[in-house]
């Protein structure tokens, strides 16, 4: 038994390939030439360049941020974009000037998150219109749809209603007698 899964276990090692690591992306943004330059995300200027490059979008089609997509994709836009980044803020510019400078010459689109503006804010308030409505909705199916206004006061009941009340319990504790 041992040596029939030893022997299983060494033939899927003899089929697994050997190579584990990704030969590289297969978008179409993707440039095997694309130059791969140094980490410059260390100390102030660091962080401001990092910030940038997770709130812009890449532009090869990946949907990935450019920090994320400069690092996990290696296409040929992200490091010209980062370098563009970096050498304006190494000149003095400040993140939303090169922020908007980025969305003057790519349009909003450049941008993970939208603008709070316009049609945008459909996106920004209809989850939580959705989710207070399904809310209300939920709250009325679990009250069953009655309406509190409708009850009538209770007020003490006549001598009539009392007997007429003992009468039918009466008749109820009559017709429910056990039969032993």
């Amino acid at each position: 038994m041992l040596k029939s899964v030893i022997l299983i276990l060494s033939g899927l090692l003899l089929v697994t390939p050997v190579q584990a690591q990704s030969n590289g992306p297969s978008h179409a943004g993707f440039d095997p030439n694309a130059p791969l330059g140094g980490h410059y995300h260390e100390g102030e200027l660091g962080d401001k360049l990092l910030g940038l490059e997770s709130d812009l979008k890449c532009n090869c089609g990946c949907g990935l941020d450019l920090h994320s997509c400069q690092f996990q994709m290696q296409c040929g836009v992200s490091p010209v974009w980062s370098k563009r980044i970096r050498d304006a803020l190494e000149s003095g510019e400040t993140v939303e000037a090169v922020e908007a400078g980025f969305v003057a010459d790519f349009g909003t689109t450049v941008l993970l998150a939208p603008p709070a503006e316009g049609f945008n804010l459909v996106g920004y308030l209809l989850p939580v219109f959705a989710i207070l409505g399904a809310g209300m909705l939920l709250g009325l199916l679990a009250r069953g749809g009655t309406v509190s206004g409708a009850y009538v006061p209770v007020t003490e009941p006549s001598d009539e209603d009392v007997a007429r009340l003992r009468e039918e319990l009466r008749k109820l504790d009559e017709a429910e007698s056990p039969d032993w």
